[in-house]
C-alpha cells in the first residue's frame, strides 16, 4: 500500500547546473531572537488539561466597635481560583533523500550530506544538524506567537489553536478585572508611534494602575512591549537631554538598560514581526502594546505559562524508517497561559 507523504521538511533546489568542485558551507538566513519563555512567565508543569490556582482573598475592614459579650462578627472574605487550560500542540516533519537530492549540486554530490546508495535515506549528521537547529528555533518562536497572539477564535490554522495572553488580558478588561489603562496607540500594521507617545503611554501606564500594583517597589515589576513603544521612549529621552552630555551618551552607546520611572522597560522585536503578519487575528486591531506587571521573580508575579513538562517545550525526536527510506522528526507538547490576579497587571496598546 502506497503511503501518503507530507511535504518535505526540506527540499533543495540549486540555482547553479555548473557541476564542478563547489564550497558545502552552509549560511543561515537571521533569526527573530525572542526572549525566553521564562523572563515573562512563571513556568507551571504538570498540567495536561486544567490547573486551578487558589486565590485567598483579602481580609479588612475587620475592625468594629467592641460590643462587650455580644461580639459582633465581619463578613467573611472569599477563596476564589484562576484556572490555567493547556493545549496539545505538535510539529511533524520528514525528510526523504529524493525529494533533497538534485543534479549537479553541492550538497547532494557531498557524502557528508548525503551518503551513498540506501544509507543516503538516513540523515546524516550534518543535515540532522541543520535541521534540528532550524526546528527547535521554529518551534520556539511558535509557542512565543501563541502564547501572546493566540486566538482560538481566528479562523486561521496558525494562530487558532489557543487563547494567547493578549486575549485573556482584555477579556478581563473588558470584565472590569484586568487595568485597561488606554487604547490610544494607532492599529494599523504599518503604523508609526509620534513623538513623545510612547513616554505619554508609560506615565498613564503607571499612574493609571490599580494600587496594588501601583504599591509594588519599582525593583519588583517590569513594562513589557513591543520593540516599537522602546525605540519611541528611547527616543524621548534622547529628545529630552538635547545639548547635554548625557544626550551624547545615549547617542554613542546606546541606554544600557532602559527603565521607567525605576522600573525594567523589556521588549521582544518577535511580537513586532507577528503584528505585521496578516493573518494574526490582531493585524490591524494593534500594533503596539505595554504591559506592566510584577518580574518572574516576584512573589507577586501574576502571568504564568502551563505545560506537562517544561522540558517538553524545545524536545524533537527523530527517527529512520528503513522501511518507507523516510526519516522524521515529532514534536509534542503542552501549553497555555493565564494570569493570575486581576489587579497586578495593567495593558496599553
Amino acid at each position: 500500500m502506497a503511503e501518503f507523504k507530507n511535504a518535505t521538511s526540506y527540499s533543495y533546489s540549486p540555482g547553479y547546473t555548473f557541476p564542478g568542485n563547489l564550497p558545502t558551507e552552509l549560511f543561515y538566513n537571521a533569526t527573530i531572537g525572542s526572549l525566553p519563555l521564562s523572563d515573562i512567565f512563571s513556568i507551571r508543569q504538570g498540567i495536561r488539561t486544567d490547573e486551578y490556582l487558589v486565590l485567598v482573598g483579602t481580609l479588612e475592614k475587620l475592625v468594629m466597635a467592641t460590643t462587650g459579650c455580644e461580639p459582633s462578627y465581619s463578613t467573611a472574605g472569599t477563596i476564589t481560583d484562576r484556572k490555567i487550560s493547556v493545549s496539545k500542540i505538535s510539529a511533524n516533519l520528514q525528510w526523504c533523500k529524493s525529494d533533497f537530492i538534485s543534479t549537479a549540486s553541492a550538497l547532494s554530490n557531498d557524502p557528508k550530506f548525503v551518503a551513498d546508495g540506501l544509507d543516503g535515506y538516513d540523515v546524516t549528521a550534518a543535515v540532522r544538524k541543520m535541521w534540528m537547529d532550524q526546528m527547535v528555533d521554529g518551534i520556539r518562536k511558535d509557542i512565543a506567537r501563541l502564547a501572546m497572539f493566540g486566538n482560538d477564535t481566528s479562523g486561521n490554522a496558525n494562530y487558532n489553536i489557543m487563547e494567547g495572553l493578549l486575549v485573556k488580558l482584555l477579556d478581563g478588561g473588558a470584565s472590569y478585572c484586568v487595568k485597561q489603562v488606554g487604547n490610544n496607540f494607532p492599529n494599523q500594521f504599518n503604523s508609526v508611534l509620534t513623538s513623545d507617545q510612547a513616554l505619554d503611554a508609560l506615565k498613564a501606564l503607571v499612574t493609571g494602575a490599580q494600587i496594588p500594583l501601583k504599591q509594588l517597589p519599582p525593583q519588583e515589576k517590569v513594562i513589557w512591549c513591543t520593540g516599537s513603544v522602546a525605540e519611541n521612549l528611547i527616543a524621548s529621552y534622547e529628545s529630552k537631554t538635547a545639548g547635554s552630555e548625557i544626550q551624547f551618551k545615549y547617542l554613542e552607546n546606546g541606554i544600557p538598560s532602559l527603565k521607567f520611572r525605576g522600573i525594567d522597560v523589556k521588549w521582544d522585536y518577535l511580537w513586532d514581526n507577528y503584528l505585521e503578519d496578516s493573518v494574526n487575528p490582531w493585524y490591524n486591531n494593534m500594533r503596539h502594546f505595554a504591559i506592566l506587571t510584577p518580574k518572574t521573580t516576584s512573589k507577586f508575579s501574576n502571568l504564568v505559562l502551563g505545560t506537562e513538562r517544561a522540558s517538553d517545550l524545545d524536545r524533537i525526536d527523530m527517527f529512520y524508517d528503513q522501511r518507507l527510506l523516510t526519516t522524521y522528526a515529532q514534536y509534542e507538547g503542552r501549553v497555555g497561559v493565564q494570569f493570575i490576579r486581576c489587579d497586578l497587571t495593567s495593558i496599553y496598546h
